[in-house]
């Protein structure tokens, strides 16, 4: 059974513009209205590694382990996104904060 590297002709280090480039190709070259079986395994290429994350998901799920340092680079990336405050955040730790203060400057009088 081929790989979705092999379907679309593209290496495993391919960058996002290099994957979407092949597919496109591949889709004039087997139109779906001719060829359904074909398109359809195409399109499933396409979709398992359409983008640098899913590429990086089909290797670790299908053995074929990607280099560490994208690895790497993948999980800080993740780590960072999620650890940016949001405007929604900060206001209820401000909010908390104001009312802790004021709760505890009751409790002194």
């Amino acid at each position: 059974m081929k790989t979705p590297f092999e379907i679309l002709e593209v290496d495993a280090n391919s960058d996002d513009i290099t994957v979407k480039t092949a597919y496109l190709k591949k889709v004039r070259q087997y139109p779906p209205e001719q060829f359904s079986q074909q398109f359809k395994q195409i399109r499933a290429a396409f979709e398992s590694i359409q983008n640098k994350d899913e590429r990086l998901k089909y290797q670790l799920f299908n053995n074929e382990l990607p280099e560490l340092s994208d690895f790497l680079e993948t999980g800080l990336q993740q780590i960072t996104n999620s650890l940016q405050p949001t405007k929604d955040n900060l206001t209820k730790v401000l909010v908390h904060h104001l009312e802790t203060s004021i709760l505890f400057e009751d409790m002194k009088k």
